[in-house]
């Protein structure tokens, strides 16, 4: 029995890592419990820093130093981070960063689950600079995207960033411990054990040599015959300085295009995404993350009841497969992109990697996980024609009436009666709500709760005897 959150420590460990930071923030922080409680043992330094800020830079720095380095946060604090990242891309130092996703925006709703930060994590920092963006899709994935996440770190020497979402990061699921397999790949890449001019080159050591991969030989620091500077300015091969008055616009240029380079060997690692399910589909469900399996089930659901459904499930954001994804989705009859935030942020990602513009799309940003069954249902009325209805539904309203005694009436009485009124004077449909005594049931009062706005237009109490 184990959760996303213990499962990618679990992979990182497995797969060499040597060093975590982190500063305690929900949903992120058991992997900081777990990894500090299991730090001796697995041969893992563990620091709590002062901020997300420092927290980063601590990761950064060790992985500089040649060790296999972590760190884990949520949204907000990665906002905190996002400079750094950029610093990583620059200095072309591995580091991998967990964001376990919770609802926003600000401090939003931090026990609850969402897939907001999306958009984040592609915009995350200034500039142009390579980076990996990664969303396992349970618990057994998320094992192997640690592992993944470092190696693909070290070998091509940038940022990895990992989603999660308190859904996967906390939900506890059982898992075959034969799939968790610790013996593991780990590749290095180009992390030499001595500077080449020691093995012989007179051309000295180049920590940012112009490869045709865009991947340079990397050693510790202070390995003989290899100092070099590391600056965030822009630089020449062996990191002198271009910046200011010593602009070369023709170094630049293909000093980037070099860094640049290295995502088109990254993405020829990654495999592209599958289509699971029959070819010949009525409709198509695409997913990305946490949601594959309440995805996987509704599409199950649907060819139960007679709508052929598949299902498109990515993994890989960043870089992103795009004529792969192309090729399925132009075959498929209708497609239904379905994600756990408000304005379609992988349906737009999607759109914009590969032109393609899905049909329809199934959103929920409440806080809660999907259901199968809500998925089904949504899926259902677009087959057949109905709009969606978003207005506030009966076991909505009372949802509602209950937040208002807990806060106005001490938690002391309960929703009883709703009558959905359409005439009125509030301009919108309401919920005439009777809210009744919880010990005694003897009525308390009115509550008019908008229908379409959700807002408590008014509160009517009885009127005091006598």
């Amino acid at each position: 029995l184990v959760t996303g959150n213990h499962t990618i420590a679990m992979g990182a460990v497995a797969a060499g890592l040597k060093f975590y930071s982190a500063y305690p923030m929900s949903p992120a922080t058991y992997i900081l419990h777990w990894l500090a409680s299991h730090s001796e043992k697995c041969g893992v330094l563990v620091k709590q820093a002062e901020d997300e800020i420092a927290v980063v830079n601590l990761a950064i720095g060790a992985g500089h130093a040649g060790v296999r380095s972590m760190c884990a946060t949520s949204g907000g604090g990665f906002a905190l981070m996002t400079e750094a990242v950029s610093m990583a891309g620059m200095i072309e130092t591995p580091v991998v960063i967990i964001n376990v996703q919770r609802g926003g925006p600000s401090t939003g709703i931090p026990t609850k689950t969402e897939q907001g930060d999306l958009n984040q994590a592609i915009g995350a920092s200034q500039g142009d600079f390579p980076r990996v963006i990664m969303a396992p899709k349970d618990a057994t994935d998320c094992y192997y995207a640690g592992v993944e996440a470092l190696n693909l770190a070290e070998s091509f020497q940038l940022p990895v960033i990992i989603l999660l979402d308190l859904m996967l990061g906390e939900h506890r699921s059982t898992v075959d411990p034969e799939a968790l397999t610790p013996d593991v790949p780990i590749e290095r890449g180009e992390l030499l054990r001595e500077s080449p001019s020691a093995a012989g080159d007179k051309n000295g050591y180049k920590r940012y040599a112009m490869t045709p991969s865009g991947v340079s030989p990397r050693v510790i620091p202070g390995t003989p015959g290899a100092v070099h500077v590391s600056a965030t300015d822009e630089h020449d091969e062996q990191g002198v300085l271009i910046s200011d008055e010593h602009t070369n616009s023709a170094i630049r240029r293909k000093m980037q295009e070099k860094r640049m380079r290295k995502m088109v060997g990254v993405l020829a690692k990654l495999p592209p995404p599958a289509l699971e399910g029959p070819a010949d589909a009525d409709v198509t469900l695409i997913g990305w993350g946490s949601t594959w399996g309440v995805i996987h089930e509704a599409a199950a659901q649907l060819t139960e009841s007679g709508i052929r459904t598949n299902h498109l499930h990515f993994k890989y954001l960043h870089p992103f497969h795009s004529k792969e994804a192309r090729e399925i989705l132009e075959a498929c009859r209708r497609t239904v992109v379905v994600e756990c935030n408000y304005s379609g942020q992988f349906a737009r990602h999607l759109r914009a990697e590969s032109g393609y513009s899905t049909d329809h799309l199934v959103t929920k940003y409440d806080g809660e996980p999907f259901e199968p069954a809500e998925i089904t249902h949504r899926v259902r009325d677009i087959v057949e024609g109905r709009p969606y209805d978003g207005r506030v539904a009966e076991a909505e309203a009372q949802e509602i009436a209950y937040h208002f005694i807990r806060i106005h009436l001490k938690d002391k009485a309960r929703p009883s009666r709703l009558v959905e009124v359409a005439k009125n004077g509030y301009g919108e449909p309401v919920w005439d709500i009777e809210i009744i005594d919880r010990a005694e049931l003897d009525p308390r009062g009115k509550l008019i709760v908008g229908k379409e706005t959700g807002s408590i237009h008014a509160w009517e109490p009885v009127a005091a005897e006598g």
